[in-house]
C-alpha cells in the first residue's frame, strides 16, 4: 500500500496565481504593442512606398507623352497648335503659375491633342482627337491621373526656359510634383525634366 504525502497534492496558492496571470498579461502586452508599432510601421511604408511610385510613374508618362509634343509625320516642321508659337503651350493661373500643359501631334491620319493639369487637389488628363481645341476647353474634363481616394496633388507647377542656338530654338521644361495622403501625414515631391523633342 503507498501512502501520499498530502501536502505534495496542493494546487496553487491565489498569490502565486496572481502573481503567473500577471506575467502573463505583461507578457501578452509587450508582444501586442510590439505587433502594433511593426503594423503601424509597415502601414506607414508602405504608403510612403506608394506616394513615390505613383509620383514617379506619372511623371514618367507624362516626360514620355511630351516628348511627342509637335510631331508631325511625313513632313519637316513641327507640329504646334493653332494660334500657338511653340510646341508645348503653358496655360498660367491668375498668379502667374502654369498649372495645365497642353500640346498636340499628328501622326499623319489624325491629329492628337492632351492636357495635364492640376484641378481640386487631382492632377488630371484629358486627350482628344478633335480638329479644334481651345486653351478654355483643354484644361478641362480630364480624368485624374493618381487614384484620388488616396492621393491628393498639393503642387503641379511647370518652369519654362529656353534653350537656342543661332538658327533654332526649344522648349526645356521642369514639371513639380507634389502629392500626400489625403491626411497629410505622409507627402512625396518629385521633379522631371524635358526638353521638347522638336525644335521650333
Amino acid at each position: 500500500m503507498v501512502i501520499r504525502n498530502v501536502r505534495s497534492c496542493n494546487g496553487f496558492s491565489l498569490i502565486e496565481l496572481l502573481v503567473a496571470s500577471a506575467i502573463g498579461l505583461l507578457s501578452l502586452t509587450v508582444i501586442g504593442s510590439v505587433f502594433m508599432n511593426g503594423y503601424s510601421f509597415a502601414s506607414q511604408r508602405t504608403l510612403q512606398l506608394m506616394l513615390a511610385q505613383d509620383t514617379n510613374d506619372v511623371l514618367r508618362m507624362m516626360k514620355e507623352d511630351i516628348q511627342r509634343a509637335g510631331y508631325k509625320a511625313g513632313a519637316s516642321s513641327t507640329f504646334v497648335l493653332s494660334g500657338a508659337t511653340k510646341t508645348i503651350y503653358l496655360k498660367s493661373t491668375s498668379l502667374g503659375n502654369p498649372t495645365c500643359i497642353i500640346y498636340g501631334y499628328d501622326d499623319g491620319t489624325d491629329q492628337h491633342f492632351r492636357t495635364y493639369y492640376r484641378d481640386d487637389n487631382k492632377l488630371r488628363s484629358f486627350s482628344t482627337k478633335s480638329s479644334v481645341l481651345t486653351a478654355a476647353d483643354a484644361c478641362a474634363y480630364g480624368q485624374s491621373t493618381l487614384n484620388e481616394k488616396q492621393i491628393k496633388v498639393t503642387k503641379f507647377e511647370v518652369l519654362e526656359s529656353v534653350l537656342s542656338s543661332a538658327t533654332t530654338t526649344s522648349q526645356y521644361l521642369t514639371i513639380n510634383l507634389e502629392v500626400a495622403t489625403l491626411d497629410d501625414s505622409i507627402s512625396s515631391a518629385k521633379s522631371v525634366q524635358v526638353k521638347t523633342r522638336n525644335w521650333y
